[in-house]
């Protein structure tokens, strides 16, 4: 079995669950490298270690490998902008949340076990219960990971519960023939999930000076979602994560894919930004520019 040469022992919060997941994947050389990239950029606390080792030492979902998971998300872990993907289907604000989720190695992975073991539901930090959507451990014929569609899936469900049960092969709600998730469904879910209320602004002439001021405000590592009109012809959702120097970096979940445009061209396109409150409270806002907010426990 290869080991990771680059991370000592003694660095390892949990050196038997870190073993024991090394062992699963030895046969996989691209795992391993993935294994010692998250050791050596610290991404491997001791809960993460165990939660990935939980995969295949507790029981799984019928349908569900615990294997085939780990690799999974450890794919995810490493490289997120490349292995998160939505498909065909109208998940994207569901996927933006998955990516978002997957900048914290910890929550991300306890997020994946409990989803996709036997109690078939996770607590978020919110304190908000999130099931696992009904069919979303069986094969849609989508090509998602199985991360991918039981996380994407559960989200869509429970934001959307509203209009009715979420048909995981149709991607349809009962009560609604629209797909996707409305802006209010997905600011709810957001706010659950990162335990901060979320305000939805819209973007237009009024507000184009505050936004902009406020993408130079930006931390490193911080991102909201954007609901964009016309894009490549249809409406959807980007995950924006940073601008600078008149450019807009983003993840789009159609295509696993990171871009950077000039900051004009992706605004000129933009509807909404769900943005938490304390963000947005970096500038001010008219209150014309608000079009609905979503409380945490709401």
């Amino acid at each position: 079995m290869e080991t990771i040469p680059y991370t000592s022992s003694a660095a390892i919060p949990n050196l038997a669950a870190f073993q024991a997941i090394q062992s699963l994947i030895s046969d996989t050389p691209e795992g391993l490298r993935q294994l010692q990239q998250l050791a050596e950029q610290g991404k491997l606390s001791g809960n993460t270690l165990e939660n990935l080792h939980n995969l295949t030492e507790q029981p799984r979902a019928k349908g569900l490998d615990g294997a085939q998971l780990t690799r999974e998300t450890l794919a995810i872990l490493s490289s997120p902008d490349s292995n998160i993907w939505q498909s065909s289907r109208f998940t994207c604000g569901a996927t933006n949340l998955e990516r978002q989720w997957a900048d914290q190695p910890e929550r991300f992975s306890q997020v994946v076990e409990n989803l996709t073991g036997l109690q078939a539901s996770t607590t978020l930090i919110s304190g908000y219960t999130l099931q696992r959507a009904q069919g979303s451990t069986d094969e849609d014929g989508s090509g998602r990971s199985s991360v991918d569609r039981v996380l994407q899936s559960s989200i869509m469900a429970s934001a959307g519960a509203a209009r009715g049960d979420y048909s995981v092969e149709t991607d349809r709600f009962g009560n609604d023939p629209e797909g996707g998730l409305k802006i209010a469904e997905i600011a709810g879910i957001t706010a659950a999930a990162q335990n901060r209320s979320q305000v939805v602004i819209a973007y237009d002439s009024k507000s184009a000076r505050a936004a902009q001021e406020l993408i130079g405000k930006m931390e490193p590592g911080e991102s909201f979602q954007a609901a964009m009109t016309n894009w490549e012809g249809k409406e959807h959702m980007l995950l924006f994560q940073g601008g600078q120097d008149g450019s807009a970096r983003y993840f789009d979940p159609a295509d696993r894919s990171q871009h950077t445009i000039p900051l004009r061209d992706f605004l000129w396109k933009t509807q909404y930004l769900v943005l938490p409150e304390p963000m947005a409270a970096r500038v001010s806002f008219g209150p014309e520019s608000i079009h609905s907010k979503a409380q945490i426990g709401a």
